[in-house]
């Protein structure tokens, strides 16, 4: 799909780099879909596997990700070893003929597919059809704490777009959606749900929504409902990192039918992303982002626990997506 833009060789399939749970019991597919607001990337249960794909069939700039990776000091043989690693999903595959429930995914400030791949192959191949759209701040620059509420409403707003073009391409049953947003995207999830009845959970990875920071920016959103019902959310949150200190008054003011806060221990903010899932065979990689032993681990069972709230919540059919 993309080129490779390094200055070594475009490297064959490699050994997997990855340690995420045992699949499900359906093969992947990935789709790349244009929708009304831009790219949706879509993964899907599959009757059948279609052609391979490596993590940098992925990647919409491989260039810049092979930058940060190198100005993170991270050995150039691991980097060639990520972009070359075998995925789950294929592409080509015939969709299963069961509509399997949506969930759709928030990326985080600057994010792209590629940082919740792991995340979406999951649960895709648990019979979830999974959907993605690339952050807002990859179209403008996220410079000052009060234009967080502008961006939230943008990435609610491709969110719901996406709906519209998994809809036409997929058997997808959108009567019920689930919501994952990772770091600022779970700020994009909450607007989302907020105004979209449909959204029967919301998983926050690390989401700002569980910090003091962008609040009174997040309020002043034109999708922001005080007073809004919302479904079960499941915040997971670290203590590693200074910027993520958790700060739960927000969450615990909203009128949710449910609040789970779970610590994640030995997770940096950043690994709750695919790279995480790495850092256990990569030991250069596992330097450059501070993992522990018990990194991937931890990193396994919040994954799991997602899917679990979400197959929970996401059995009751709820009215429809306005």
């Amino acid at each position: 799909m993309f080129a490779i833009a390094l200055g070594f060789a475009s490297p064959a399939f490699g050994e997997s780099p990855w340690t995420p749970p045992a699949p499900g019991s359906h093969p992947v597919g990935f789709k790349r879909l244009h929708g009304p607001r831009g790219e949706v990337d879509t993964w899907y249960p599959a009757s059948s596997k279609g052609a391979g794909m490596r993590f940098v069939d992925l990647l919409a700039d491989s260039a810049r990700t092979v930058a940060f990776l190198s100005g993170a000091h991270v050995p150039e043989s691991e980097i060639a070893q990520l972009l070359s690693a075998p995925l789950a999903a294929s592409l080509g595959a015939v969709p299963d003929d069961v509509p399997g429930p949506l969930v759709l995914l928030g990326q985080g400030n600057g994010g792209s597919t590629e940082d919740l791949a792991l995340l979406a192959e999951d649960l895709a191949s648990h019979g979830y059809v999974v959907a993605s759209t690339p952050s807002p701040t990859l179209r403008a620059s996220l410079e000052r704490e009060d234009q967080m509420g502008e961006f939230a409403e943008m990435q609610a707003g491709d969110l719901a777009a996406a709906v519209i073009a998994v809809a036409g391409a997929l058997p997808a049953d959108t009567t019920v959606v689930g919501v994952v947003g990772y770091s600022f995207g779970a700020r994009g999830a909450l607007l989302l749900a907020m105004r979209n009845p449909r959204v029967r959970a919301l998983v926050s990875l690390d989401g700002g929504i569980g910090t003091a920071t962008g609040v009174a920016s997040l309020r002043a959103a034109p999708s922001f409902r005080s007073n809004a019902s919302l479904p079960p959310v499941l915040h997971f949150y670290e203590r590693l990192d200074s910027y993520m200190t958790p700060d739960f008054t927000f969450l615990r003011s909203l009128r949710t039918r449910s609040l789970t806060l779970r610590e994640v221990r030995h997770v940096h903010h950043a690994q709750f992303t695919t790279f995480g899932f790495a850092t256990a065979r990569l030991p250069g990689l596992a330097a450059a982002m501070h993992a522990e032993a018990a990194t991937t681990e931890s990193l396994r069972a919040v994954l799991e626990e997602t899917r679990s709230f979400l197959d929970r919540e996401l059995q009751t059919k709820g009215p429809g997506m306005r």
